[in-house]
């Protein structure tokens, strides 16, 4: 591998000069010239920067990435403060980042592996990652923690307790006495997991699942499950929604349809937001703890980057809990609705 003393020679300068420019230093009195010059010299024996190693032995640079999809989602407002309130306790800054943005060759991508100036990172990791991302993060030795999703054992992640989530909501809904219970969701973790979770409970009550509805997330999603359901004939009482922006989406739809919630259909939605108080009706939500997931998710990486013991794994305490508001009712409770038929399992 090329060294900064060889580009130093090509280049016909110090090798100050040429950390200068690898760490991209403004304050260094050189001429356009001659920089370009080191920087044609780095690329002709293609240089890659070893200051990612040193800063992360010697724990130097004091700032973690966090990539999630769609930073304006408010699912991750909890998650965004147990991480920022557990690396200002480290005296860490926190850089944050949109997953659309990680791409195979991205400058993003370049700037999270490259130059040291990150010392780990914080990943959501979505269905919009490709294996070749992975490959280039599992190849490099900054140390990057998964949160919400339940990965292979080669990687180090963290989750809530997706399946209880999935459990506790649609318990809820059985608690109140529904019985035919629907299931909207997106693809992949932790949508899947927590529809494990709905069909689990179901048949612990001697109910039917339904195969759930997949649509995506995000409001339009919700929406389309909400179309989905009438298209199959005649909707369930209650339906438990994978996240909290679809629950919304589907509220709206709802409305719009002129179907009565709670009195013609109970909705609950995974994950609590502050929007879930403002919408009308007011949203049931399943309360995850996502400011304990951030504050673990900063712990792990601190015990990565000094080779302590790890507490990787399912985060079950504290567990899920429901957060009961106006779109959850016992079902007949509302003058649209009519009585329904039981899906008991014999």
């Amino acid at each position: 591998m090329a060294t900064q003393k060889e580009i130093a020679r090509l280049a016909g300068v110090s090798v100050s000069a040429v950390s200068a420019v690898l760490n991209g230093t403004t304050h260094t009195r050189m001429s356009d010239a001659t920089r370009e010059r080191i920087e044609e010299a780095i690329a002709e024996v293609g240089y890659v920067p070893n200051d990612a190693a040193r800063a992360l032995r010697r724990q130097q640079a004091g700032t973690i990435a966090v990539v999630v999809e769609k930073l304006e989602n408010p699912a991750y407002k909890e998650l965004f403060h147990g991480i920022y309130e557990a690396a200002e306790a480290r005296g860490w800054a926190v850089v944050l980042g949109d997953i659309v943005w990680m791409r195979s060759g991205s400058h993003f991508l370049a700037r999270l592996l490259g130059r040291g100036s990150i010392d780990a990172i914080v990943l959501r990791q979505d269905r919009l990652i490709d294996e070749e991302v992975l490959a280039h993060l599992r190849a490099r030795p900054t140390p990057v923690v998964l949160v919400e999703r339940q990965a292979d054992p080669h990687d180090s992640w963290i989750s809530v307790d997706d399946l209880a989530a999935g459990r506790v909501a649609t318990e809820h809904l059985i608690e109140l006495g529904h019985t035919e219970i629907a299931f909207v969701g997106g693809e992949g973790q932790p949508s899947a997991v927590r529809g494990e979770g709905y069909a689990t409970a179901m048949r612990d009550a001697g109910l039917v699942p339904s195969a759930p509805v997949v649509t995506g997330f995000g409001p339009e999603s919700g929406a389309r499950g909400l179309d989905a359901l009438r298209s199959q004939g005649e909707l369930p009482t209650a339906v438990v929604v994978a996240n909290v922006m679809s629950a919304v989406g589907l509220l709206a739809a709802a409305a719009d349809a002129g179907i009565d919630v709670p009195g013609r259909l109970s909705v609950v939605g995974i994950h609590d937001a502050d929007i879930a108080d403002v919408v009308r009706p007011s949203l049931t939500t399943i309360r995850l703890p996502m400011r304990a997931l951030g504050v673990r998710a900063v712990e792990q990486v601190s015990a990565l980057l000094s080779g302590a013991p790890t507490e990787l794994g399912v985060l079950a305490d504290p567990p899920p809990e429901v957060i009961a508001r106006n779109s959850t009712a016992p079902p007949g409770s509302g003058t649209s609705s009519s009585p329904r038929t039981s899906s008991v399992v014999s």
